[in-house]
């Protein structure tokens, strides 16, 4: 029993010292993907509308470290379609979004919830659409709250376990708070043929740097910095090389993803559309992230689990995430190519 209790007292104590330290500073960075290219609408306004199709759905569910008191967990749920159709040059693009997103961490102790609009015009500078710019804006709406239920206190332990009622100082604070902030992006694409296409976009991200912080602390969410950008080219008849590679900065915090995948397309399987894809990137905090998805008519599925290397437990164990893409197109048509665009 006492190896038991001493564990769930040390979480809590550093829980409570993590949480007071939120209060002070909110200098926790921005939620994010390993799957950045399965996430479009958090990686950059521009990338609104930036899919062969009229209308495009994305999930996205994220564990991390679930293993240490189910650290971080974030989903997020976007759709993205265009507009006016009639009314703007065939090879321009108007778009719009409506991303919600949800962050939990520590068992649920803090979340955060986020109701995001998009917009974007993409602007061809060619008569073939080989080569175009996509300018991006994007409005976000954020709720953060702490859960005084989901936490445990060190004045609540006692021999038969966490039982008395906390007195702790922070159970009268009001520790919830929302705010309104602002997002940009830029995109530029080039393919030169219908079987090569290169990209690359840049995002701002807090533009506003509201407050964040609970109580009258006055911190502010750091603005974040992004650039990104990715390639794909045939390899053979029915196979295509993807790379990509996502960095970005905020306050003190910098991060590097880079990799690739191969996919290979399935001629005539069951008599519909379908492509395999397996590849892996590399994170500069020491972490490699397999990919494995597959591309069934509209439907994309993708899978990754980060193995890091740099954080090992006192067991020796690694940490591990889990993070699932899902991804659906309305009336995409590969064959045609009528627009053109990366899917990494």
């Amino acid at each position: 029993m006492m190896p038991t209790r001493f564990t769930r007292l040390i979480k809590a104590v550093a829980v409570l010292t993590w949480v007071v330290f939120l209060q002070a500073t909110v200098k926790a960075q921005d939620p994010s993907f390993s799957q950045f290219f399965s996430s479009p609408l958090t990686l950059n306004p521009a990338l609104t509308g930036n899919f062969n199709g009229t209308m495009r759905a994305v999930a996205n569910m994220r564990s991390q470290n679930a293993d240490f008191n189910n650290a971080y967990n974030t989903q997020t749920v976007s759709v993205d379609f265009n507009v006016m159709t009639n009314k703007i040059k065939s090879t321009d693009r108007l778009s719009v979004g409506v991303l919600l997103l949800s962050d939990q961490t520590g068992n649920k102790i803090i979340t955060q919830n986020h109701l995001a609009v998009s917009a974007a015009f993409m602007k061809s500078l060619d008569n073939e659409q080989n080569r175009s710019i996509t300018i991006g804006f994007q409005a976000n709406y954020g709720n953060r709250r702490f859960n005084s239920a989901n936490a445990q206190f060190e004045d609540q332990l006692t021999p038969g376990g966490f039982t008395n009622s906390s007195g702790d100082v922070l159970l009268n604070n009001d520790l919830s708070i929302s705010a309104i902030d602002l997002n940009a992006g830029l995109l530029y694409q080039f393919a030169p043929t219908k079987e090569h296409h290169y990209y690359i976009g840049a995002g701002l991200f807090n533009l506003l740097q509201a407050q964040k912080g609970f109580g009258n602390t006055g911190s502010i969410a750091p603005m974040r910095q992004s650039v990104h950008g990715g390639m794909l080219s045939p390899l053979g008849y029915a196979g295509t090389f993807h790379a990509s590679f996502h960095f970005q900065h905020q306050k003190n915090f910098s991060q590097l993803l880079i990799g690739g995948a191969y996919s290979h397309f399935i001629k005539d399987a069951l008599q519909s559309y379908v492509e395999l894809y397996a590849g892996a990137w590399y994170r500069t905090d020491q972490t490699v992230i397999p990919y494995i998805g597959i591309e069934w008519n509209y439907w994309r599925l993708g899978y990754t689990n980060d193995i890091q290397f740099s954080n090992r437990s006192t067991a020796g164990q690694l940490r591990y995430s889990n993070e699932i893409s899902l991804v659906y197109t309305l009336n995409r048509d590969k064959s045609l190519l009528k627009y053109k665009c990366g899917v990494f």
